[in-house]
């Protein structure tokens, strides 16, 4: 079984942040229209002036999804706040660990695999 992310890894944090915002940008990618927009999509350093413009930019872009893509985003950035407050990586309806395999594989999942099958199997 893999190891839970802990809040205080400061790499792994690292890791899920970049992993999330590269999701993010492959999202909106699908909807900017130019070189510009793309460009504004690019990580920031967190909190910094750039961070704000480029939130204000992909929100933007975001009004152009629909559907699935819009709920990935919407995931995404909620796994993003989830990071930001520390509690990135527990469940939120257990509160266990995550597996850090499972977070690899889908960093904005915010079950573990028993609390995701049993959402999965109720009507």
């Amino acid at each position: 079984m893999s190891e839970p992310v802990s809040p205080f890894d400061m790499a792994l944090a690292a890791e899920f942040r970049r992993r999330l915002f590269e999701a993010r940008e492959a999202l909106l990618r699908t909807v900017a229209g130019t070189n510009e927009e793309i460009a504004d999509l690019e990580v920031p350093a967190s909190g910094d002036t750039t961070d704000r413009a480029g939130a204000a930019s992909a929100t933007l872009l975001a009004a152009r999804l629909a559907g699935q893509d819009r709920r990935e985003l919407d995931e995404i950035a909620e796994a993003l706040r989830r990071l930001a407050s520390g509690i990135f990586g527990a469940c939120v309806s257990c509160h266990e660990p995550i597996a850090l395999a499972r977070l690899r594989a889908v960093p904005a999942t915010r079950f573990c695999v028993q609390c995701q099958a049993a959402r999965e199997l109720t009507p």
